[in-house]
């Protein structure tokens, strides 16, 4: 196994250690570290940059060809990492634990090591890693906020206080289908230069929140959570083809949440998700692409049209058929006939 001793904290250090330990060069580009390689070592391409508010991101692609620690150990107190697995796995231990954590794909972890540890992140050697991590210096984040430590909520207060690293935390879940969802967005982002710092510093705070929103819907009773987990797509995907089957025979919302099992609010972020829209919009969109098909390819009236797309209003479904496709269901038939 290949070890890079890393006792330092900034991006810019943690990234010329890497570059030293791959044999490859180290570049910067508006304050972002990047390293590429190719070669003995295997193929990687690693990114880092800390903002001013304390959050660091790191970017890591790689397939190692040997077993490979990164063992964050020093004098300084390490920041916090909030670890996102797109693709392979991670082992984690803490440099004074023997006990060993294994990170799979679509999982992440909050760790904290104590001041007189530290955290040994383990690349197994031949597999294709993706992953997305969050530093969070803990001093720089607390001196930015604008308001009193005191005045956060207990379950933060716990993790942000401890400014000198006097406890250990380790949190693992599976990470959240809107966390999922930014990063892909991170990565599908290409532009470079200024616009490209700005995007990935808004992108990291915008994770942070969300893995916290996930730290605290993780301590709640299962049937009480809220935040859209990856386990619940597959429900998700169940109301979608029962709406795009049974268009004329659908219950409310509720009773569409119901049928899986899923609350409402998580049904409702996974179209938001999904389809940039509420459930209630999905369902009028299916509405009105169904009559729009009947009305072309079929001799079904205008009422008997309405029942079969779940209205029952002749002059409701006309004024939103008009509004969608800017006619009436009477002037597109009319057309068809032309």
């Amino acid at each position: 196994m290949q070890t890079v001793k890393i006792a330092e904290t900034s991006a810019k250090s943690i990234l010329k250690k890497l570059a030293s330990a791959f044999d490859t060069d180290y570049s910067e580009n508006y304050g972002e570290a990047y390293i590429e390689f190719s070669n003995e070592h295997g193929d990687g391409i690693i990114s880092g940059i800390n903002f001013p508010s304390g959050v660091g991101i790191f970017r890591f692609e790689t397939q190692l060809k040997e077993n490979t620690c990164l063992n964050f150990h020093g004098d300084l107190v390490h920041p916090f990492k909030f670890i996102y697995v797109l693709e392979g796995r991670l082992d984690h231990s803490f440099h004074n634990e023997e006990i060993v954590h294994h990170i799979e794909k679509d999982q992440s972890v909050i760790i904290g090591a104590h001041s007189g540890s530290g955290n040994k992140i383990m690349f197994p050697g031949g597999m294709t890693i993706s992953v997305v991590m969050l530093d969070v210096d803990r001093k720089k984040f607390v001196d930015q906020l604008t308001f009193p430590l005191e005045e956060m909520d207990d379950i933060y207060h716990r993790i942000f206080a401890d400014t000198n690293a006097i406890r250990t935390l380790y949190h693992h879940t599976q990470y959240s289908l809107k966390m999922s969802h930014l990063i892909q967005e991170l990565r599908d982002f290409t532009t470079p230069g200024l616009e490209r710092v700005s995007y990935h510093g808004a992108k990291a705070l915008e994770l942070l929140t969300y893995m916290l929103m996930l730290y605290r819907d993780d301590s709640k009773p299962e049937d009480h959570q809220n935040v859209l987990r990856q386990r619940d797509l597959e429900k998700v995907k169940q109301v979608i083809f029962q709406i795009d089957k049974n268009i004329a025979e659908l219950g409310n919302i509720i009773s569409l949440a119901q049928s899986v099992e899923i609350t409402e609010t998580k049904l409702q972020e996974g179209f938001q998700i999904l389809f940039n829209c509420t459930v209630h919009e999905y369902i009028q969109r299916k509405r009105m692409e169904t009559a729009m098909l009947l009305l072309l390819k079929t001799n079904k009236t205008i009422s008997e049209i309405v029942y079969e797309v779940g209205l029952n209003s002749r002059s409701h479904f006309s004024k939103i058929f008009k509004e969608k496709y800017g006619m009436t269901p009477t002037a597109v038939r009319k057309k068809d006939k032309v």
